[in-house]
């Protein structure tokens, strides 16, 4: 059971298809688009309402996603969809109590952004189970803040931080919106010390992340395990083009770059850049202009190759070295064929991804993509080739 962006998907489809091989019978709770991506692993599925995606796609999200406009715009624009969203977070509930009902299953193991689990374990006893794809999110790191509370090496600092993050989670999706809904099921309403309780506490949580990225706190519980990151065979399911193939053939080893689902405030500038290097340094380039973080004019230059949906784990094996927003999907997907990574973070965790990878000494430290100019993307680009 899981929210998200593609991202947010894999690693749940990943566990999901290691059970069914073992012989379980796995079902998927996903947004409605995810359906075809899920069939890969599972026939069972269950949707949740389509207007999740549609919200992260719209001008509002992108506009904070992207840093576009003054930090004050961004926070007004925050706060404002925390207002108007509360009908679709409340649908997303009843959604994955639907899933619940229809499938009953033996443990429902779910990514954090769902709130439907922590109701259902404390007030139906559901056996539940966290799978987390990225650090510094529910259990407190001490020389390091909480995802999206500063860069401030203070311990006390980033001791508070978690707390903050827990009790605006806690109150805002847990709470929040649970609380409103728990009556059309007859259940009590949740008390804020039971549910942190619950998540800090009670509740089994792996973090599928990199070992080498990001070794286990000896202090953290018994209960809590940073395993490795999950990634399924997603080629098996996937053909290249003979267009692709004669690219790779006759430029081997190209530069790869794409922002995700990530845009910016400058996708025309990013993609001038990258037409403006390929020729000025003979360099091939993969480039992935997804959701439109970057915008490229035709006709293209003969090395560069425009690609979109490509599974990673056939791409990667094939490229040079990889620039990205730092996504922990992409992340982890570059470091499994050792490939150089330059990230260029936009939000949230991909700031701490830029940190990692750099000091793992698998690439230059990047720069935040609201502050991109050629000459600063093409010192780092240069720098990440000699890696």
């Amino acid at each position: 059971m899981t929210l998200g962006s593609r991202g947010d998907m894999e690693p749940y489809l990943a566990l999901g298809e290691e059970l069914k091989d073992a012989g379980n019978e796995v079902a998927f709770c996903m947004p409605e688009q995810f359906r075809s991506l899920a069939s890969e692993v599972s026939d069972h599925f269950f949707p949740m309402t389509h207007e999740y995606l549609d919200l992260i796609d719209s001008p509002d999200v992108k506009k904070i996603t992207g840093q576009i406009g003054s930090g004050a715009s961004r926070i007004i624009t925050l706060f404002k969809l925390l207002r108007e969203t509360s009908p679709i977070q409340k649908q997303l509930i009843r959604d994955q109590r639907d899933a619940d009902v229809n499938f009953t299953p033996d443990k429902i193991i779910y990514h954090i952004k769902c709130a439907y689990p922590v109701m259902a374990a404390l007030r139906a006893k559901r056996s539940v189970e966290l799978l987390i794809p990225m650090p510094c999110l529910l259990h407190p790191v001490r020389d390091l803040p909480a995802i999206g509370m500063g860069q401030f090496n203070n311990k006390l600092w980033n001791k508070m931080s978690y707390t903050l993050t827990n009790s605006a989670m806690i109150s805002q999706v847990v709470i929040g919106y649970g609380n409103k809904i728990l009556t059309e099921w007859d259940w009590a309403p949740l008390k804020r010390k039971e549910v942190r309780d619950f998540l800090l506490n009670k509740v089994p949580v792996e973090y599928a992340i990199s070992k080498r990225l990001f070794p286990q706190p000896q202090y953290w519980p018994e209960r809590v395990k940073v395993t490795d990151f999950r990634e399924r065979n997603k080629s098996k399911h996937w053909e290249p083009s003979e267009d692709l193939i004669r690219f790779i053939e006759k430029y081997p080893n190209p530069l790869y770059v794409g922002f995700g689902s990530m845009i910016n405030a400058k996708p025309k500038e990013v993609g001038q850049a990258l037409i403006l290097l390929s020729k000025k340094h003979d360099l091939p380039i993969f480039i992935n202009s997804s959701w439109g973080g970057i915008e490229i004019d035709s006709p293209l230059p003969e090395n560069i190759f425009l690609v979109r949906d490509i599974p990673y784990d056939w791409l990667f094996s094939r490229v040079r070295a990889v620039v990205h927003h730092g996504g922990s999907g992409t992340t982890h997907s570059a470091l499994q064929f050792e490939r150089p990574q330059l990230i260029l973070p936009h939000i949230a965790d991909q700031f701490l991804w830029n940190k990692l990878i750099h000091k793992a000494g698998m690439g230059p430290l990047g720069f935040p993509i609201k502050k991109f100019t050629l000459t600063r993307f093409e010192e780092k680009v240069l720098e990440l080739l000699q890696y």
